[in-house]
């Protein structure tokens, strides 16, 4: 077993005659899903134990030492990011449901790309903006390895996501 995949392009999935590696795409075996929850929960338990010795809420809210002018803004900057994911991924499905007239399902990146082509640059920009600034704001507290703590508890969240059930 690999640990690395191949990812379907739209060569691959447009070409009729699939190769014995073009049929694998998007079947993965059940040691696969495993080991991806596995390295998931492994990045939950490392970002809580970070967050626990560090005190990390807490301080964030709490703490003199953190510049709160630009600790406010990366914290605008990541909202406007979560309002710009349930855009896209709960909005525009809702408004844009799948039917023969729209023949991509609107939480699709070719969708948005036709409907909304500004939106994932914006994010992007905010993203990287909030976490330099959040970095900032935070360096009085834990110094040189705010970005090493800022980093790992970001993971563990994203990560934690594995753990959400899709209906």
């Amino acid at each position: 077993m690999s640990s690395y995949r191949r990812v379907a392009t739209a060569d691959a999935a447009a070409s009729s005659a699939p190769s014995n590696n073009d049929e694998a795409y998007g079947k993965r075996t059940w040691s696969e899903r495993i080991s991806d929850k596995i390295h998931a929960l492994a990045w939950v338990i490392v970002a809580y134990c970070t967050a626990s010795y560090t005190h990390f809420f807490p301080t964030l809210f709490t703490d003199d030492r953190i510049i709160r002018p630009i600790f406010n803004i990366s914290m605008a900057l990541f909202s406007v990011n979560v309002i710009l994911t349930l855009y896209l991924t709960i909005y525009l499905p809702c408004k844009f449901p799948r039917s023969p007239t729209f023949n991509v399902s609107a939480a699709s990146l070719e969708f948005w790309g036709v409907y909304c082509p500004r939106v994932i640059p914006i994010m992007t920009v905010c993203g990287v903006i909030g976490s330099f600034l959040m970095v900032r704001s935070c360096v009085g507290i834990w110094g040189f390895l705010t970005p090493l703590v800022i980093a790992v508890i970001a993971m563990g969240m994203f990560f934690s996501l594995h753990f959400i059930p899709w209906c």
